[in-house]
């Protein structure tokens, strides 16, 4: 009953909202999400994906799997493909009419959406850690415990209660559901790491500025905000850090971060700021830490080592005024000189 959630793990999802890799792991996570608008109208997307990078698709109006890598067929061989498309337009089926079935039975409204998050990481040590996860309208729903073989209702309402206790009567599909998280997932992602180590093993350098929001007018209490921009990594793992007079500013109210954000490009993004006082005196630096610079980091000071205040504003308007005045003299002096020379006389 719960097979096409199983063999369909292909959706659509946000990598933002995937849980933390352990350095170094791999991750074969396989999504999906599908909306149903009434009893006889639904869509579906899905995707596979190792780390951040999609290697398949399904395209909903075929039933088909469609590949986003060169090398991303190469886990199966053609046979295979076609046997698990004709396994995936069955259960596909199958899963729409049991979701209908349980609307009615329940007394649950349309529309609504249903995802589900499922796979295998792959640990440097060689461990593993099998996960799968379910949501209704972005809420969690029910879940997978692999080592115990039991779905668990991560809602107290009668309906995620009552679909927990029909899986937990299924024992097929949750023996099943074992087999394929523990062995299958585990040895299609080592497969299709030994294919597509070099898509895998890609490395961008990020390039970063430092730069800091228009200063607060003089005499204001308000904090000057340091920005720093980092741009066109990857992979996606990535630590940036403030230094105050060459030390680490730590967690606070200062500090604030847009999280890693995608790129057109497939690299990714982040923005940090740090809010100082206005003409405090420290010095700033912005530290990037990712493996695409070979276990050295990239520093970023900000300006001249010291912030934009107030006093080197004035400092800089008085300037600009004295540089003014001088050019007036210097043009009254050559006029006058011009002015003193008599017809015939030569000039100096």
């Amino acid at each position: 009953m719960l097979l096409p959630l199983l063999l369909l793990p292909w959706a659509w999802g946000a990598l933002a909202a995937s849980p933390p890799v352990p350095p170094g792991s791999l991750t074969l996570r396989l999504l999906k999400t599908t909306v149903f608008h009434n009893a006889s109208s639904s869509n579906m997307e899905g995707m596979a994906l190792i780390g951040d990078l999609e290697t398949h698709f399904l395209d909903y109006s075929t039933g088909g799997i469609r590949f986003r890598q060169p090398w991303a067929h190469q886990g199966l061989t053609p046979r295979q493909w076609q046997d698990l498309e004709t396994m995936l337009h069955r259960y596909l089926t199958n899963f729409i009419l049991l979701m209908n079935k349980v609307v009615k039975d329940e007394g649950e409204h349309y529309p609504f959406v249903t995802q589900f998050s499922l796979g295998c990481e792959l640990h440097l040590n060689g461990t593993s850690r099998q996960f799968c996860d379910s949501a209704v309208n972005g809420e969690d729903f029910i879940s997978f415990n692999v080592d115990l073989g039991t779905w668990v209702a991560q809602r107290g309402d009668k309906l995620a209660l009552s679909i927990r206790d029909l899986l937990n009567q299924d024992k097929s599909t949750s023996a099943t559901a074992q087999f394929l998280l523990r062995t299958t997932c585990v040895s299609e992602l080592q497969s299709f790491v030994q294919y597509g180590k070099e898509s895998l093993a890609r490395q961008e350098r990020p390039v970063a500025v430092v730069f800091a929001r228009a200063p607060p007018p003089a005499g204001t209490p308000a904090p000057l905000l340091l920005v720093c921009r980092v741009t066109g990594f990857y992979p996606r793992p990535v630590r940036v850090a403030w230094l105050q007079d060459g030390e680490e500013v730590g967690p606070g109210w200062r500090l604030n971060s847009s999280g890693i954000l995608p790129n057109a490009d497939l690299t990714y993004q982040l923005r940090s700021s740090l809010a100082v006082g206005p003409g405090d005196g420290h010095s700033y630096a912005c530290r990037v830490e990712h493996s695409s610079l070979g276990g050295q980091n990239l520093l970023i000071p900000w300006g001249h080592s010291r912030p934009w205040g107030p006093g080197l504003a004035v400092g800089i308007t008085l300037g600009a005024l004295a540089v003014a005045a001088m050019a007036v003299v210097l043009w009254w002096r050559i006029r006058r000189g011009h002015r003193d020379i008599r017809p015939g006389e030569p000039r100096a």
